[in-house]
């Protein structure tokens, strides 16, 4: 059992570390448990203080969105204060689709070029102050293979207290014209369109629905990352590299590692949208694996460990 609860505290520390997804600053503090759920002291194994607190700090990343609400035709609204407007999803179907769209002399867009420039332009609004929204992110573990079924567990339940689960996921107003209604989205920077692998654009109501699918990316870097270009919600190698090797922690269980991918599959981001260009929301959904191919755990080697995680950000409620 000591032998299983020291790979259990040492990698809690790794993966929960490689799965800290946060977008916005935190304290985290980490509760080792055992199978039954009684915390675990390590003070006596590794000289670190048991319940060690860790602070991290991430660049608030700037993406997604929940479903806005369906009835009415398009309309933008007054909003109780400030004389914003919030747009509104118009409801599905019928002919009024073309007819709005032609109203307003717009032509949907259909090309991978036109579907992204349409998308950048609204983004570009929102950076230049022109909308306020709500924002909400949370993370999800749905696969640990560690150990034997009892150290998943364990480990599952430990990485909880490194993530925002969907319940607790708090909302965070961007008033419109705002520090963080500007700086929590990402700008859309790509210009190399063959790294999108599929961009569609359909009716939604007299709307726009947007769905944009980049190719996969293993172990995105801070320098030439094609995903960095359209989000701000990547777990960059730098960063897992410096805590591995840097937190003091970490350092004193583990004594080695290779062989670290975080795969991104199928980077998702989905947005509704006027015929106009204004968002109605936006979705960004990503679908990550992480691969630990060895690990020196005090000393006890490790190989191919790994797990699964989604990573949701959502924006809504945008005020024009």
């Amino acid at each position: 059992m000591k032998k299983n609860a020291l790979r259990v505290i040492a990698l809690v520390l790794v993966a929960g570390m490689l799965f800290a997804f946060a977008s916005c600053t935190q304290e985290i503090h980490v509760r080792f448990v055992d199978k039954d759920g009684n915390d675990i002291d390590i003070s006596g194994l590794v000289g670190a203080p048991v319940g060690g607190e860790q602070t991290q700090t991430q660049t608030p990343s700037a993406e997604q969105t929940t479903a806005a609400p369906q009835g009415g035709s398009e309309t933008t609204t007054a909003a109780p204060q400030g004389g914003s407007e919030t747009t509104t999803a118009a409801p599905q179907g019928g002919s009024e689709t073309t007819t709005a769209a032609q109203q307003q002399g717009n032509k949907m867009p259909a090309t991978t070029a036109e579907i992204t420039a349409f998308y950048k332009k609204g983004v570009d609004d929102i950076k230049a102050g022109k909308a306020g929204y709500i924002k909400k992110e949370w993370q999800n573990v749905d696969a640990v293979n560690i150990g034997a079924a009892f150290i998943n567990d364990a480990v599952t339940k430990v990485l909880g207290s490194f993530m925002t689960v969907e319940a607790d996921a708090e909302e965070q107003d961007c008033p419109k014209g705002s520090d963080e209604a500007k700086n929590r989205i990402a700008a859309w920077t790509l210009t190399d369109l063959s790294k999108v692998k599929s961009a569609t654009c359909v009716a939604d109501g007299s709307n726009y629905k947007i769905t944009i699918i980049m190719h996969d990316e293993d172990t995105p870097k801070k320098q030439g990352s094609v995903l960095g270009q359209v989000t701000g919600a990547l777990l960059y190698w730098e960063d897992i590299e410096k805590t591995l090797t840097e937190d003091p922690t970490v350092t004193k269980i583990l004594t080695g590692f290779s062989g670290i991918h975080v795969i991104y599959k199928g980077y998702k981001i989905e947005a509704t949208m006027t015929p106009d260009g204004k968002f109605i929301s936006i979705d960004h959904t990503a679908d990550v694996d992480i691969i630990i191919g060895e690990a020196k755990i005090l000393g006890i080697p490790l190989t191919d460990k790994s797990g699964h995680m989604w990573n949701y950000c959502k924006f809504y409620s945008f005020k024009y």
